[in-house]
């Protein structure tokens, strides 16, 4: 009996579509929301100087009690994936769009 031999097509495909989960769970897995987060929390000692200011009724600027002190750890590799990502998801959102309107055309 003669075996089967595995259809390479498919396992390509099937290992980009696990990259492409394993990316997209990267990408919204909070990094972002967590930086904005971190942005909006004013630490301790920034909301005292804040209730200072307000008491002393001196000129109240946001910005100056806001820490900036992130750190960008995005690299080609991020650039790469996110870029990659989008193409992927481009391309079966319209994939499936298009599915969709053969299957209109053909039920409907």
């Amino acid at each position: 009996m003669k075996d089967k031999k595995p259809n390479r097509f498919l396992q390509i495909i099937g290992l980009l579509f696990v990259v492409f989960i394993a990316l997209f769970i990267a990408g919204k897995s909070g990094y972002y929301e967590t930086s904005l987060n971190e942005k909006v929390a004013l630490t301790d000692e920034q909301i005292k100087k804040f209730e200072e200011d307000v008491m002393n009724g001196e000129v109240i600027d946001v910005n100056a009690y806001i820490l900036e002190e992130r750190k960008d750890y995005a690299n080609g590799f991020t650039a790469a994936g996110d870029k990659f990502t989008a193409a992927v998801e481009g391309f079966i959102t319209d994939g499936f769009q298009g599915l969709f309107d053969v299957l209109k055309t053909l039920f409907l």
